[in-house]
């Protein structure tokens, strides 16, 4: 394997979501932190069963977007009672990073203050298509999901899902959705060899793949996580630590075995560092074998409500059409 390893990332649970100790007496939480625009800021807070008086509770809540004060009011609350804020935001034109601060005071008394990160992202950009024109991108995903991601990109593709190969011609990309049956698989790689052609494959996040591909889906859960990522990442363009340890979050990595083929090359984009010296654990590899291309991404794609999503979509994208690019040449 192939490794240029420069960053290390070692992040415990606690630091992917925001977190309330047994001590603490107010709770804080977004209902998404990451968001298109325009659209809303949700928050729903909370004074816990800690808090030792009756009543007389004030959750003073203040709104920053790149630090600047956007937004502040104040609100009485009771304890163990949702208290509900909402903000509805303009649209932003990069992405944006906003604060929500809540302080819990008693009259005019400071008791404990919560900060929690909001993201803002533009609306969906379409995909250059001078530059995918030529190309034949097939969706095999039987959820719709994935196919509804490209039509807000703008992006022209085969629905393949309920179709034989020959309906379609000679794809060069190939999208496998999310959480496929292994027979499904099978259904699709006979379809790819049908085609007799070399497309490049992306197999978006999977429980299990065929016993065949020699590929396990880790499910054993771990509270922190210790990852790695590569330098000159074209998959995370427009993504910072944060959002991958976000994406990464309840998502499975891969156990596939180190190369024994010295014909092929597998390299690991997002790595699960474990100390195995005969396997490779991966959120994210490529397999090479000649013009045979395989991408697996073990992290979420088809949420719409994430703009995380279709920025990694794009960049899978980018990065088969760049491979089908040098092929061709």
């Amino acid at each position: 394997m192939k490794t240029n390893i420069n960053i290390l990332i070692l992040v415990s649970s606690f630091l992917l979501f925001p977190c309330v100790s047994e001590a603490s007496l107010l709770e804080i939480n977004l209902k998404q932190d990451s968001i298109y625009t325009p659209g809303s800021i949700n928050m729903t807070m909370k004074v816990t069963n800690k808090a030792n008086f009756e009543s007389g509770y004030k959750l003073k809540i203040s709104i920053f977007l790149t630090g600047t004060l956007i937004r502040e009011q104040t609100i009485e609350a009771d304890r163990d009672k949702l208290v509900n804020f909402e903000l509805n935001v303009p649209e932003v034109f990069d992405k944006t990073e906003g604060r929500c601060r809540c302080e819990l005071l008693i009259g005019d008394n400071f008791l404990e203050a919560q900060e929690v990160l909001q993201l803002l992202w533009p609306a969906v950009e379409s995909y250059p298509q001078e530059s995918i024109k030529d190309k034949q991108i097939w969706v095999y995903d039987t959820s719709g999901k994935l196919l509804d991601l490209f039509r807000k990109m703008e992006v022209k593709v085969v629905d393949a899902t309920f179709k034989t190969a020959r309906d379609f011609g000679k794809p060069d990309i190939v999208f496998a959705g999310q959480n496929l049956d292994p027979n499904n698989m099978r259904i699709l790689n006979n379809s790819i060899i049908s085609a007799k052609t070399e497309p490049v494959v992306i197999y978006l996040k999977q429980k299990q793949f065929p016993k065949e591909s020699k590929i396990e889906v880790i499910t054993d859960s771990n509270s922190v996580q210790t990852i790695t990522l590569t330098r000159n990442n074209i998959f995370l363009t427009g993504l910072d630590f944060r959002d991958v340890m976000k994406l990464a979050n309840n998502s499975n990595c891969l156990k596939i075995k180190t190369d024994e083929d010295t014909e092929r090359t597998t390299n690991s984009w997002i790595n699960e560092m474990v100390k195995d010296e005969k396997n490779i654990y991966s959120y994210l590899l490529t397999a090479r074998q000649k013009n045979d291309v395989t991408v697996y991404c073990q992290l979420p794609i088809t949420d719409s409500s994430d703009p995380r999503c279709a920025v990694l979509l794009k960049n899978l994208l980018t990065y088969a059409q760049n491979v089908r690019d040098e092929i061709k040449r």
